[in-house]
């Protein structure tokens, strides 16, 4: 419910912002502007809900919290698919919070992640850990038959790895990319941006991005080559392995030579 009010907001403020300038009548404007502004900050307000919690959740005390999240961590490590159930409660709210085989929202993978955000970063900075970057929009969105998109060939991709799910265009797509090896810090390079050879071509500091989850936005947009979608696309998010470098990691090679990772690709079952 959270989600789809704060979309609808969105295609409010959109509206608003593209039909303001036809409007002559001083009053309307005015009016306009006002539903505007109360639009935004309601969507706003809503988009700090996880920020709200993540203070909610360090009422334990910052300690007890860093307790529990180094055993998460341990978990991830040694590639669990969950935890055990003998652990108290608080550390099972924490995993389902922020490790990804147990968040039961849109922040779910069957992988081994950590979710990245401002107290995660607290908890890990300084770690060695292997990079993911994911997105969920709608596959209607994606795909257009009248549009043309200015990377044709990853539109491509993305379209026939979701035409063989069988998954209609009302339904979402959800793709991730494999990042780099790296320490977890703010001012680590983010890859924010790929090519239709996975490679990274652009990258942003961690810090702009969990402090402006736009740019994240905006550049996953420009990587399936519909710039457009960048209000459109529902989550973002960064996602680690800590301490464990992924089978696609071990094999640097395959994620800066184009050749190799064009013939890696098609061999493995998913094109992200």
């Amino acid at each position: 419910m959270r989600k789809e009010l704060t979309e609808r907001l969105r295609d409010v403020e959109d509206e608003i912002a593209k039909s303001i300038i036809y409007v002559r009548s001083i009053e309307r404007r005015k009016a306009l502007m006002e539903i505007y502004a109360l639009a935004k900050s309601i969507r706003c307000d809503l988009e700090r809900a996880e920020t709200k919690k993540e203070l909610g959740l360090l009422e334990y005390g910052v300690e007890n919290v860093r307790e529990r999240f180094r055993r998460i961590i341990n978990y991830a490590r040694a590639g669990y698919g969950g935890i055990p159930k003998t652990e108290d409660s608080l550390t099972h709210e924490i995993a389902q919070r922020y490790y990804t085989p147990l968040n039961a929202t849109d922040h779910h993978f069957t992988g081994n992640f950590i979710r990245l955000t401002d107290m995660t970063v607290q908890f890990m900075e300084g770690m060695r850990a292997d990079f993911n970057v994911a997105y969920q929009t709608e596959i209607g969105n994606l795909t257009s038959p009248w549009t043309r998109v200015a990377n044709v060939m990853l539109q491509l991709a993305e379209f026939l790895s979701e035409l063989m799910r069988r998954k209609s265009k009302r339904e979402r797509v959800r793709n991730k990319s494999k990042g780099h090896y790296g320490v977890i810090d703010y001012d680590e390079p983010i890859h924010t941006v790929i090519d239709f050879n996975r490679i990274p071509i652009d990258e942003q500091p961690l810090n702009s991005l969990l402090g402006n989850t736009y740019n994240l936005a905006r550049d996953k947009a420009r990587s399936v080559g519909r710039p457009e979608l960048t209000n459109r696309i529902i989550t973002t998010g960064i996602y680690v392995i800590p301490e464990r470098k992924s089978k696609l990691a071990k094999r640097e090679i395959l994620t800066k030579d184009p050749t190799l990772s064009y013939e890696y690709r098609f061999r493995s079952p998913k094109y992200f």
